[in-house]
């Protein structure tokens, strides 16, 4: 009898919790996979009046993983990928942490997605990302490259 008082406490105060707090929202995160599971993108949205930001990791890393800028520079793991603003180039990843989540939806081979300004182009040989002024980057197991920045 004691559990389930107990179960029924916790049922309550969770439902209370939930309509003190109505405007919270646990919204899933704009992004998706590669069909190899190698490489995970999601839109890491900018809080009102600031920029929206595409962060693509893959888990195989950037090949051929370019030089830090000065030497440590990056404390954690470095090259595991992209940030691409909605102004400004692609920076390399320097995280402690990972976006990969194999529950994120799979990009198919051939099908592009598109959110806010941001297109990625899923293709057998890799992913291509770009923004609505052209920059962008490619990346794939073999290879990685930036593009646009002559604008």
């Amino acid at each position: 009898m004691y559990r389930q008082i107990k179960k029924l406490v916790a049922l309550l105060l969770t439902g209370t919790m939930v309509t003190l707090f109505p405007q919270v929202s646990l919204a899933a995160p704009k992004g998706f996979q590669s069909p190899s599971g190698n490489i995970f993108c999601e839109l890491i949205p900018g809080v009102p009046g600031e920029i929206n930001i595409l962060r693509c990791e893959i888990s195989s890393s950037l090949k051929p993983k370019p030089p830090q800028p000065y030497p440590g520079y990056c404390e954690f793991e470095w090259g595991q990928g992209f940030l691409l603003p909605g102004r400004g180039r692609p920076e390399i990843l320097c995280i402690s942490d990972t976006i990969a989540d194999k529950n994120k939806p799979v990009l198919n081979y051939g099908s592009n997605w598109n959110e806010d300004g941001f297109k990625c182009v899923s293709q057998k040989i890799g992913l291509t990302c770009t923004k609505s002024d052209g920059i962008g980057f490619f990346l794939s197991r073999e290879k990685w490259y930036v593009f646009g920045l002559s604008r």
